[in-house]
């Protein structure tokens, strides 16, 4: 009888992925651990206090849910203050970033369809794929920093901070 296809795992059996950012002044931890099938990634991201991303796009739908603590996502010239239970779609294309300025780590999953993918953290992303399915041509899209955004980030978070009433 053939072996059944992988179709499942448990998070706690996906690899621990730490990601450090380009920002010598950003020191706050960022663990990642994700998977994906055919069409979609999933990452569940742990983001500690003050980890703060520079903006950057890729041409992935993201729909993030949080799970624990809070966030702050910035869409292009908006940002969003997050909590858990909150859920908050980021569209292909547009700049984004996130700040957590809460006092202890935000806990978020995050769906990106087509899955999304960096050279350097490849190969510890499990496909969830069968035998009659080829990893090899699955679509991955990457986080892109290319190009400059047009906006002035301290602006964009100050004014959100304030209407925010922080």
């Amino acid at each position: 009888m053939p072996s059944k296809p992988n179709y499942r795992v448990n998070r706690n059996d996906l690899p621990e992925i730490v990601i450090t950012p380009d920002n010598p002044e950003n020191t706050a931890p960022f663990v990642a651990r994700m998977c994906h099938g055919s069409d979609t990634s999933w990452m569940f991201a742990e983001r500690g206090a003050g980890y703060h991303t520079d903006p950057h796009h890729h041409d992935a739908e993201q729909i993030n849910y949080i799970v624990e603590g809070e966030i702050w996502f910035f869409v292009e010239e908006n940002g969003y203050h997050c909590r858990a239970g909150d859920i908050m779609r980021i569209p292909p294309g547009k700049w984004h970033w996130a700040f957590n300025r809460g006092p202890g780590k935000a806990v978020v999953l995050e769906s990106h369809s087509p899955p999304l993918t960096n050279d350097d953290i490849a190969e510890k992303i499990v496909p969830l794929l069968g035998p009659d399915e080829d990893p090899a041509k699955v679509e991955h899209r990457e986080n892109l920093y290319t190009g400059t955004f047009p906006g002035d980030t301290g602006v964009i978070e100050a004014r959100a901070f304030a209407a925010d009433g922080e």
